[in-house]
């Protein structure tokens, strides 16, 4: 007769959940990427406005901040319940990372309104000059890692309320907390050049 052994996966060694893993070193390898990819977006911001007399071009009002700055300050709330689940999982407390991350998700869809709110009455289009196409550029492309975020947060929100992670399986949880975190700093950089530049630099 044969033996059918049943393993137990979490006879595991748990090499955890930080820089021990390899999976935290690929996300910080994807974070090293992308903050290239926006530095770069924002050197060619600069070395466009050198290029021209006007910037924004004649007929572009410099944008408006007061709706930009509160959608800014919304998306870096969103840090915070994100962080509370992050912290909470490694002392085993998991309520906090099913609630935690569905905060996060609602106010960064809130800030994915207001910008769509924002560029759909914006006056200029990616085509119609060098400053609509680098605007447009660098806030599509920050929205599209928010939405990509997103996703990967509402599955990391659905595993969490099936009790998937506990104080020792929470790999997923960290790195996606690592990617919420570089999507939210990064806008900064990304706000102070489209916003407060395009008005200190108006010519």
């Amino acid at each position: 007769m044969k033996v059918v052994s049943v393993f137990d996966a979490r006879q595991l060694p748990s090499y955890a959940f930080q820089h021990h893993n390899p999976l935290w070193w690929g996300i910080v390898g994807l974070v090293v990427i992308e903050a290239v990819v926006f530095s770069s977006l924002v050197a060619s911001f600069f070395y466009l406005q050198t290029n021209f007399p006007n910037w924004p071009p004649d007929g572009v009002k410099p944008p408006e901040l007061l709706k930009p700055t509160i959608a800014t300050l919304i998306l870096v709330l969103s840090a915070a319940p994100m962080y509370w689940g992050d912290s909470a999982i490694k002392e085993g407390r998991t309520f906090p990372l099913k609630l935690g991350p569905l905060i996060s998700i609602g106010l960064a869809v809130i800030f994915l309104a207001m910008k769509v709110e924002e560029y759909r009455d914006i006056g200029f289009s990616w085509h119609t000059h060098a400053y609509g196409s680098i605007v447009w550029t660098i806030a599509g492309f920050h929205s599209a890692h928010v939405i990509a975020v997103i996703l990967k947060t509402i599955i990391v929100t659905i595993l969490a309320w099936r009790t998937f992670f506990y104080e020792k399986r929470r790999i997923g949880v960290t790195v996606n907390g690592l990617y919420w975190y570089f999507v939210v700093i990064i806008w900064i950089p990304l706000y102070v050049t489209i916003y407060w530049s395009s008005h200190l630099l108006s010519k």
